[in-house]
């Protein structure tokens, strides 16, 4: 019997270094879903942003500790693969239950997997 380590967010996928914007005093941890904010700035996904859709899992804790936001580039980010649904963190708490939002991130390329007590 093989048990899987549930305590990992991300179990398969290929990785990108991108620009992400956060907001003053901000920290943003892995597993958070990433989208596209009203300017265009990459940021914690918003399904309520007109024409946002999910575009990136963040793979790493990203601390804006001044009092603007900051713009920080090379930011790890997961862009396809097999992720633990119930670790993503979403800016909006009934996102993570909306199956147009998670929907769109099996049409972006992301496995959603429920891995808790998973047993093989």
């Amino acid at each position: 019997m093989t048990k899987i380590d549930n305590s990992k967010i991300f179990h398969e996928g290929s990785y990108a270094d991108v620009t992400l914007t956060v907001p003053a005093a901000t920290t943003y941890k892995p597993g958070l879903v990433l989208g596209r904010n009203a300017d265009g700035d990459l940021t914690a996904f918003d399904s309520s942003v007109a024409d946002s859709t999910p575009i990136y899992i963040l793979a790493q804790t990203v601390v804006n500790e001044s009092d603007a936001a900051e713009e920080f580039t090379l930011v790890r980010a997961v862009e396809e693969g097999v992720v633990d649904a119930a670790k993503l963190i979403f800016a909006k708490e009934a996102d993570a239950t909306n199956e147009e939002v998670l929907d769109a991130l099996k049409v972006n390329g992301y496995k959603l997997r429920n891995v808790g007590s998973l047993t093989v």
